[in-house]
């Protein structure tokens, strides 16, 4: 799920748009701010997704808003609101790359489609990222080789699959036998329970990511087959000894094995 923020200084709107926002899967709100200043300053710390901002604020505009983030290469989306239906604002908006505008009173359907589009940009943007990082410098799982033929089925599907809901019943329908003595296997073959292998698997591809590219925390979290962001910063912290966002901006501190680095 990704991230969002909202900054419109008339409180009922705040409200009105985190009580749409709950009604879908796409995004979250992670903070609030009621005035342009603000506002920046909560985009700066939290690094959302996406941002819905009011056009007409005290201290600093909704425009002057969006251009200033853009300068910083930020990321964040801008889904920019607006109580005047004036075709300038629209034009200053969309020249800035504002992804949606919206008119107050909003109806739920616009918001809507405006989150949809947003979720679909951010969804396309994530994979041409993880492509590039693919293509320049691709990243391979250190190989388990062992003896068990039908464990090593099961390593190979889960060195293919790890970022799927995929659990110790894929690999013994993979291979046709019991569940128990799936699990049984795998753990005499490889040292460590499948659940374990599983989320050392997606820790050290999330390592990857945090090092090798500029996507966000909760994307990369989606990514390596984690949906819901708080249950891995809790896992990779867990593993590691830091948070994902402590390992991307101190990787020396992370006591997690160093291959997952290079």
């Amino acid at each position: 799920m990704y991230r969002a923020v909202i900054i419109d200084d008339e409180k009922w709107v705040v409200r009105s748009l985190a009580s749409t926002i709950k009604d879908q899967e796409y995004f979250e709100v992670i903070g609030e701010a009621y005035d342009g200043l603000s506002g920046l300053d909560l985009i700066k710390q939290l690094k959302p997704d996406l941002a819905f901002v009011d056009i007409q604020m005290p201290g600093m505009g909704g425009l002057e808003l969006l251009q200033t983030v853009n300068e910083m290469n930020s990321g964040t989306l801008f889904i920019m609101i607006s109580g005047y239906a004036e075709f300038a604002y629209a034009q200053k908006a969309m020249f800035h790359n504002a992804i949606g505008y919206c008119l107050k009173p909003f109806s739920k359907s616009e918001l809507l489609d405006s989150m949809q589009k947003a979720y679909h940009f951010l969804e396309s943007a994530s994979k041409d990222i993880i492509k590039k990082a693919d293509d320049s410098e691709e990243y391979r799982f250190q190989q388990i080789k062992v003896d068990n033929k039908m464990v090593q089925k099961m390593l190979d599907y889960t060195n293919e699959h790890y970022a799927e809901d995929i659990s110790i019943q894929n690999l013994a329908d993979l291979c046709s036998i019991n569940p128990n003595y799936a699990s049984q296997l795998f753990s005499q073959e490889v040292g460590e329970t499948f659940s374990t292998h599983l989320t050392n698997l997606r820790i050290e591809q999330s390592i990857y990511l945090l090092s090798h590219t500029d996507l966000s925390v909760a994307v990369i979290a989606s990514q390596v087959g984690y949906r819901d962001y708080f249950y891995f910063a809790k896992v990779f912290k867990k593993i590691t000894g830091i948070t994902p966002t402590a390992y991307r901006n101190h990787p020396e501190q992370c006591s997690f094995p160093k291959q997952a680095n290079t």
